[in-house]
């Protein structure tokens, strides 16, 4: 039965491992340390782990600036000057985090292989998608001799294919396997999920005659390529995952902030959809029919805003040129 110590990096990856040999275990950033860590916030001799006689291992501060912290967090732990060892306790010495094992402590069971063919599932949904995308062109097209089908679905399904070649190609860099047809299914369903979810909040709008699900439809757009690269990403290199979700959603807060910031600097809107630019089979209409004097009355009002800041935009032009 003996003691291990190990330098544990946040993403659980093991970057060093000392075994207890002797009465104690010292650990520091001294090369006489039986554990050195490289991390100038640990003294040279910051530790030292010992058993008592009643076979508890006890880490020992050595009179140290920053201490031993048990608990969550860099440096937010409670600070100890000696700690009994628990298990799968989270210790933090300077910047660096430790984990203390015993030889006779039980083990994870052992994760049985995945056994699951994901590539059935993959082409399923590479299929959907072509089939959407056929029916699209079918619709837009259908007053045409030849639509383009041929290219335009072949041009999809390559630019699918390479979309998830790239994520497995990192995945075989970062974490050993490429794992193609997930990233691919994971593509596929994307795609799916955002073509009908831009639908339904076209339906929506039509049916209650409301303009803000057309004017979050972008905006919606935006989240579901967050969420689908926030997918690859946990698939292709897990063990970075802690880290690289905050690049993820710091990229999406920046692609939604700054196209409303320049809405709002060009036109003083946070969108530029100001009318109703869809229509849909009547049965789905729900809102109030609005007659022709209705009609004509709401079209005056916007005739009347619409000049009123043309207005405004012609004078602050004027003042402009007289300024030059």
């Amino acid at each position: 039965m003996s003691w291990v110590v190990e330098h544990v990096r946040r993403d659980g990856l093991i970057l060093a491992r000392a075994v207890m040999s002797g009465p104690e275990l010292r650990i520091g950033r001294a090369l006489d340390n039986d554990l050195v860590l490289d991390d100038p916030h640990c003294a040279a001799h910051h530790a030292v782990l010992r058993v008592d006689a009643h076979g508890q291992a006890q880490l020992h501060d050595l009179d140290t600036l920053n201490g031993i912290r048990v608990g969550a967090g860099l440096g937010k732990g409670r600070r100890h000057a000696v700690y009994s060892v628990q298990e799968d306790a989270k210790i933090q010495l300077g910047s660096s985090s430790l984990r203390v094992r015993h030889s006779g402590w039980a083990l994870a069971p052992e994760k049985p292989l995945s056994m699951r063919l994901i590539w059935p599932f993959a082409l399923l949904a590479l299929l959907a998608v072509l089939a959407q995308a056929g029916w699209e062109i079918w619709v837009k097209d259908v007053y045409e001799g030849s639509p383009t089908y041929l290219s335009t679905l072949s041009g999809l399904a390559v630019g699918l294919a390479i979309w998830a070649a790239m994520y497995a190609l990192l995945g075989r860099v970062l974490g050993g396997a490429d794992r193609f047809f997930t990233h691919l299914l994971i593509v596929c369903c994307a795609y799916l999920g955002a073509i009908w979810l831009h639908k339904t909040l076209e339906a929506l709008a039509f049916a209650s005659h409301w303009l803000w699900p057309l004017r979050i439809a972008s905006y919606a757009t935006v989240v579901v390529v967050a969420l689908t690269v926030r997918a690859h990403l946990k698939v292709a290199d897990p063990r970075h995952w802690p880290v690289l979700r905050w690049g993820v959603a710091l990229v999406a807060v920046l692609a939604l902030v700054v196209p409303l910031g320049q809405t709002w600097i060009s036109s003083q809107r946070l969108t530029h959809i100001q009318v109703m630019n869809v229509a849909g089979h009547p049965v789905l209409r729900v809102a109030r029919p609005v007659g022709i004097p209705g009609f004509m009355e709401a079209a005056a009002q916007t005739q009347t805003r619409v000049d009123k800041q043309r207005a405004v935009d012609n004078e602050d032009v004027s003042d402009e040129l007289d300024e030059d």
